[in-house]
C-alpha cells in the first residue's frame, strides 16, 4: 500500500479514479452529449465533426464535413449499427456497415457505445484487436485525462488506414434532443 501511495506521488500524469461502467452511468445520468471530430488517413482520408446524444444505450451522432454540412447520421444500440450517407442519400444497415469497415469486427456497438460515454470498453483487450480477424490487422489504442476516454486511435492494415476519434466535450445529464431521430424508411439501402 505504502509503494502504491508513494509510485502516485512522484508520477504526474497517473490518475486514480475508480472503475465505472457504462451500466453505472446510465443508471445515474440516463443521457450524454458530446462533441468531437474524427480524422481519417490512409486510403479513406477526411475530417469530420460530430456532435452525439447518447439516450441510456442508445448513441446518435451526426457528422457534418469541414464547411459545415451534415453529412451522416449513425445510430448505434446494443447490438445494431444504422448509418444514413445524407450526401448521397443512402441508408446502410448493420451487415453492410460491417462488411466496409473491418474495425467493427473487434469494436462491437455495445464497445462504441462506452467510448461515446467516455469509459473505455472493459473487454476490448481479452479480445485480442491485434489478433488478425480478417486479412487486415486492427490495433486500437485508447487515452484519456484521467476522468474520461479522450481520444480513440485505431489503425488498420499495417497502419495504411487509420481513424482517429477526439472528444472535446462531453456532458453527462445532457441531450442535444434535435439529434435523437431515426432514419426516414423512405431512404433507400445500399446494396452489400
Amino acid at each position: 500500500m505504502l509503494m502504491f501511495f508513494l509510485n502516485n506521488c512522484t508520477s504526474t500524469q497517473q490518475y486514480y479514479s475508480p472503475k465505472i461502467d457504462v451500466e453505472q452511468w446510465v443508471e445515474e445520468y440516463n443521457v450524454c452529449r458530446g462533441k468531437g471530430k474524427l480524422i481519417s488517413t490512409g486510403r479513406v482520408n477526411g475530417r469530420l465533426s460530430f456532435t452525439y446524444t447518447c439516450v441510456e444505450k442508445d448513441v446518435f451522432i451526426h457528422f457534418k464535413d469541414i464547411i459545415g454540412r451534415k453529412t451522416m447520421l449513425i445510430i448505434l444500440r446494443h447490438n445494431s449499427v444504422e448509418a444514413w450517407d445524407m450526401m448521397q442519400n443512402i441508408r446502410f444497415s448493420t451487415e453492410s456497415i460491417y462488411l466496409r469497415f473491418p474495425f467493427f469486427e473487434v469494436l462491437k456497438p455495445m464497445d462504441l457505445i462506452s467510448i461515446f460515454w467516455g469509459i473505455e470498453p472493459e473487454g476490448l483487450h481479452k479480445s485480442q484487436p491485434n489478433k488478425s480477424m480478417t486479412e487486415s490487422e486492427i490495433d486500437i489504442r485508447f487515452s484519456s485525462d484521467g476522468l474520461d476516454l479522450q481520444t480513440v486511435l485505431i489503425n488498420m492494415d499495417d497502419k495504411k488506414q487509420s481513424i482517429e476519434m477526439t472528444f472535446v466535450e462531453r456532458e453527462l445529464g445532457s441531450a442535444y434532443p434535435h439529434l435523437i431521430k431515426q432514419i426516414p424508411e423512405s431512404i433507400p439501402r445500399a446494396q452489400s
